[in-house]
């Protein structure tokens, strides 16, 4: 054979190698990058799926957080799980550069017990997803708001939720699945004294040191972004400061968060301009944090939620166009809105 020929091969297979690795922007966020990863919340189940995904995409999205409602896509355990949703925003996600993170929550009633979930079944349910998913799928979250009975499924139970993350852990590894498993999911909407008792209570197990990501939610938040926790009583966007302190008195200083939903109060921050404003704030706020991996907005494409980033004919909003510019303009690039023309 002609070394031209060996040469056109060669280059052949690294094209090749390259369109099978993982995308080009799926680390960031993760342990071992120093890039800071733009998230958003997809609604599986909603409408515009295709047009959220690709706008996010041409807006430099990292990641897209999913939560998975067990119950409603798997309810019997004699059938398989309904994987249409799923696999509709899988497909949609396709060859782009977005990365995927699948909350697994509201645990079906055959796969519960008294003490919460069943670990051998949440093993399953993330083998499965793993499984179908190998591409795009590079983190798993188990059971967001744990430290609450309505995120665990029971009273929540610190011990329990040890045992369940180091199961489902283990499984993925003894398969040779490259996936982080993300813990707890801290939602301080109950009070934060309680969340960060909870959080604290992680570490009391002896366990706590070898997660990589503890992840963070903090919905309908009522002030701006920047506002300290030291100046109001209820939880504020920098609640991560707080859940940081217990981390760093537990030694793991080597721990990232991930905040995989947050969003403002509908009734406190109200026309699209203040949006904007809040939006932008809030990412600035988080991403000067090294210790904050990734943070995820709530929501790309639930159709009538005020904090929706996009309209009702599927294009993107003034507050979205207005993140993809605060992205473009952190990465050193422009982003092309549909203002543009």
């Amino acid at each position: 054979m002609k070394p031209i020929a060996l040469i056109y091969i060669a280059l052949g297979s690294i094209c090749l190698l390259g369109m099978l690795a993982t995308p080009a922007n799926a680390q960031d966020g993760l342990p071992g990058s120093p890039a800071f990863g733009y998230g958003v919340c997809l609604n599986i189940d909603g409408s515009q799926v295709e047009q959220a995904v690709q706008t996010a995409s041409n807006y430099g999205i990292d990641w897209l957080t999913i939560d998975f409602n067990w119950a409603k896509y798997w309810p019997d355990v004699n059938v398989e799980p309904q994987w249409s949703d799923l696999d509709r925003t899988m497909n949609a996600v396709g060859n782009s550069s977005i990365s995927v993170m699948i909350a697994i929550n509201n645990a079906p009633t055959w796969a519960s017990g008294v003490d919460g979930p069943s670990s051998s079944w949440t093993s399953e349910l993330a083998l499965r997803l793993v499984r179908r998913y190998p591409q795009h799928l590079l983190a798993i979250e188990l059971f967001p708001g744990a430290n609450t009975a309505q995120g665990w499924g029971s009273t929540p139970n610190a011990q329990a939720y040890a045992n369940l993350y180091q199961d489902v852990d283990h499984a993925l590894r003894s398969e040779g699945h490259p996936i982080t498993v993300v813990a707890v999911g801290l939602n301080p909407a109950e009070g934060i004294p309680s969340a960060l008792n909870y959080l604290q209570s992680i570490y009391d197990t002896g366990f706590g040191l070898t997660i990589p990501i503890i992840s963070l939610r903090t919905p309908a938040i009522a002030y701006p972004p920047s506002t300290s926790p030291s100046e109001v009583a209820e939880y504020t966007l920098r609640f991560y400061e707080q859940a940081r302190q217990v981390m760093l008195n537990n030694g793991h200083q080597n721990g990232l968060i991930w905040v995989t939903r947050f969003d403002w109060r509908s009734d406190q921050v109200t026309d699209a301009q203040s949006q904007a404003n809040w939006l932008q704030n809030a990412y600035i706020t988080m991403r000067p944090q090294l210790y904050i991996g990734m943070a995820s907005f709530y929501c790309i494409n639930e159709t009538g939620a005020v904090s929706s980033l996009l309209n009702s004919d599927g294009s993107p909003t003034a507050v979205f166009n207005a993140f993809g510019e605060l992205i473009a303009s952190e990465r050193g690039y422009h982003t092309a809105s549909s203002s543009d023309g």
